[in-house]
């Protein structure tokens, strides 16, 4: 039987526990909940697990790290040990192998593991690692390069090129307020976009498979890690008061309902994407400063498989049954 469109079909087939991880991390950054990680290391070796451990100094060596892991079957499951960048490196690597990938979540916004359930707790991250059902999920590209959960150009980028690393690491969420006041006091650089042939200029633009944003607030219910559609948010406000009242709007989780939207924002699934053609917008991804560029954007990406708690894989089943909020 076939499935409707951009419902994800997931097959539950009995696993047995998995027994060798290579668990990847940054070796330049510090880690932020030192308990949680050598929590589940311990627990995964009192289980019987093979850990070992494979350091990367940046994102392009990780990626080719786990590729090369993939390619010899040297483990059972790859862990990314970090945030939402980690795991876009470690995705990288294993995207389009039967490699599946879990999580240690140990960065500031944690939005993939938000986003799948996963509770930061040493018992429940040794247990999906070891028991939980790999889905597979459809990713993008973004200048050619693959992107798992979502991107922004303008507003949240200029954030993003405004925040101190180091103070992120002490602070956590709280580092990111002195950033979002200096870019909100700034004027808004207007630029354009375009969404499979469909026009706007924006001051905002959100592309994105997750159905979170920043971890904490919905930003539409008909995104999902694992259901393959591309959603667009696009922010046309060119006013401070205007960005002000989308990103409060976007707080209180009044854009992820079209009845409450505030005017001038568009939601909709995208297939392909062109933003800043007429001139160079900054953008993020997953949190991490992008660049200043012409943005191309497809939703056909590769797929990667990544190791979820069983009551995510009952909402993807059930998914078809959620209400559509994006415009026809």
């Amino acid at each position: 039987m076939a499935a409707p469109d951009g419902v994800a079909i997931v097959l539950w087939v009995p696993l047995k526990m998995r027994r060798r991880f290579a668990l990847v991390y940054n070796s330049t950054a510090g880690v932020a909940l030192p308990r949680l990680l050598d929590g589940v290391i311990a627990r995964l070796r009192q289980s019987g697990a093979d850990v070992y451990q494979v350091p990367a100094r940046n994102a392009a060596e990780a990626a080719e790290r786990v590729a090369d892991l993939a390619s010899r079957s040297a483990c059972d499951a790859v862990i990314a040990a970090g945030g939402d960048g980690t795991f876009r490196a470690v995705a990288t690597g294993a995207a389009g192998t039967a490699l599946p990938v879990g999580l240690i979540p140990l960065g500031t916004g944690n939005v993939l593991a938000n986003e799948i359930g996963l509770a930061k707790n040493v018992s429940a991250v040794t247990d999906v690692l070891l028991n939980g059902e790999p889905i597979d999920a459809r990713g993008g590209l973004v200048n050619g390069e693959p992107f798992f959960l979502m991107l922004g150009a303008g507003f949240d980028a200029r954030v993003i090129s405004k925040l101190n690393y180091r103070t992120k690491r002490a602070f956590g969420r709280g580092a990111f307020v002195y950033p979002v006041i200096r870019a909100l006091a700034e004027t808004p650089a207007i630029f354009d976009v375009e969404l499979d042939g469909r026009r706007f200029d924006a001051s905002w633009v959100i592309l994105s498979f997750a159905r979170r944003y920043g971890s904490l607030f919905t930003l539409t219910a008909d995104a999902g890690f694992g259901r393959d559609t591309l959603m667009a948010v696009v922010m046309e406000g060119g006013s401070r008061r205007a960005v002000a009242a989308n990103l409060v709007s976007l707080a209180l989780g009044w854009m992820a309902h079209p009845e409450t939207r505030p005017k001038g924002v568009h939601v909709l699934p995208v297939k392909t994407a062109t933003i800043g053609r007429r001139s160079a917008v900054p953008f993020e991804i997953d949190g991490d400063h992008g660049g200043i560029s012409t943005i191309e954007v497809r939703a056909d990406g590769p797929r990667v498989r990544l190791i979820v708690p069983p009551r995510y894989v009952a909402d993807l089943t059930n998914c078809h049954a959620n209400r559509l909020a994006y415009e026809a």
